[in-house]
């Protein structure tokens, strides 16, 4: 007789989404224009690949570094933080080397939420932010955002829906995947909200560097916010680094210790290479970067002037990084089985809005990532889908 294995609860609440229906459109499909991807299809660099090939050439070694980040990077990067955020953080207690953003979030998650705690999650969201405050034991609470508004947030929604189980409050910005930035204005009154309730803000600004000349406030610069905010980031998406998979964590001094706690059972040791590159990244010359960001956005404005001029198709203006998200809802399908009839019909992958929650529903977000090549027959094939079809 086998052996019974139960399985924590909160692991099988966990909804993997459609993932599996849209593969299964794709496969055996070489020819797909890809606006559904978020690995941004661009060469790394090669200041950051030079320094690894420096370090490969002449070292034999390839130990383990620092539990929590080598102290020369958190360094350099509370130095960044300073200078282009405006937060002041203690390299040595306010600050943490993670494997992504993703490994760091969901740490502070475990860290922070206790049975039945409540997440606020502006709507539509990231997926993985659901998924992982279910994993830790919390509930995530959904706050619509009205797509009239320009996506910007009620904040009178938000004080509504807090209850004494109200934790946090979890976002990105700039968004995926609205592409949207909320202003500093919008910033202060959640910073309000987050005092007046003694709650925590998780904030995600990884797509932070592709809004120029003047990248968004950081919410833990606020006046009484630092105590109290938690602020990712990381270099695989403004520095091309995805699969060495470097982020941080900027997190208050007094929970800091117990974020190492677990980060030394879930990791152990940051990569040493991914360390290596990240030092790299901070050094690298502009010239190599801006080219990169200024094709983004460039790519970004194209896509979005393409997709909101075709009939029956709305868009709010996406200003930063890599998305947009346009309503579809005249086409009179489903996100999912618009997506997969791209796929089939129009040689185009697209992610669903609902990937995204039920309120990204009547969506779908469209990807720049791939490159002008693929973009550009995106909108091609898009184009003549929806004429074919409105």
């Amino acid at each position: 007789m086998g052996q019974t294995i139960a399985i924590n609860p909160n692991i099988a609440r966990i909804n993997m989404g459609e993932r599996d229906k849209l593969n299964a459109a794709m496969a055996g499909k070489s020819d797909l224009a890809n606006l559904a991807s978020g690995n941004p299809n661009f060469e790394v660099p090669p200041f950051i690949l030079e320094r690894l090939r420096d370090h490969l050439e002449t070292s034999t070694h390839m130990p383990y570094t620092n539990y929590y980040g080598v102290l020369e990077l958190r360094e350099r990067i509370a130095d960044h933080l300073k200078r282009q955020c405006g937060m002041t953080v203690d390299p040595a207690s306010e600050l943490m080397v993670t494997h992504g953003v993703q490994q760091g979030l969901f740490v502070v998650l475990k860290t922070i939420l206790r049975t039945g705690d409540e997440v606020l999650l502006p709507s539509p969201y990231y997926g993985h932010y659901a998924i992982d405050t279910i994993a830790c034991g919390g509930r995530p609470v959904p706050i619509r955002l009205d797509e009239t508004m320009g996506f910007m947030p009620d904040l009178r929604q938000f004080e509504k829906a807090i209850t004494p189980k109200t934790r946090a409050i979890l976002f990105c910005n700039p968004n995926n995947p609205l592409g949207v930035v909320w202003p500093g204005e919008t910033l202060e009154q959640l910073a309000h909200l987050a005092r007046k309730h003694d709650l925590l803000v998780l904030v995600d600004e990884v797509y932070r560097d592709f809004i120029r000349p003047e990248p968004p406030v950081s919410l833990a610069s606020l006046p009484g916010m630092a105590a109290r905010t938690f602020t990712f980031n990381g270099f695989s998406k403004a520095y091309v680094m995805m699969g060495l998979r470097m982020g941080y964590v900027a997190a208050p001094a007094k929970v800091m210790p117990h974020l190492k706690q677990l980060q030394k059972c879930v990791t152990l040791y940051p990569s040493m290479l991914g360390e290596i590159a990240a030092l790299a990244a901070l050094d690298c010359p502009r010239e190599q970067l801006d080219p990169i960001h200024d094709e983004i956005k460039n790519l970004g404005e194209l896509l979005y002037q393409a997709v909101s001029s075709l009939p029956g198709i709305s868009c709010v203006h996406p200003p930063g990084g890599f998305y947009v998200f346009p309503n579809v809802t005249s086409l009179g399908k489903s996100s999912v089985d618009l997506s997969i009839r791209l796929i089939q019909e129009a040689g185009v992958a697209c992610l669903p809005g609902v990937e995204f929650g039920p309120d990204g529903e009547g969506h779908l977000r469209m990807s720049v990532c791939a490159g002008r090549e693929q973009v550009e027959e995106g909108v091609r094939r898009l184009t003549q889908f929806v004429t074919d079809n409105h």
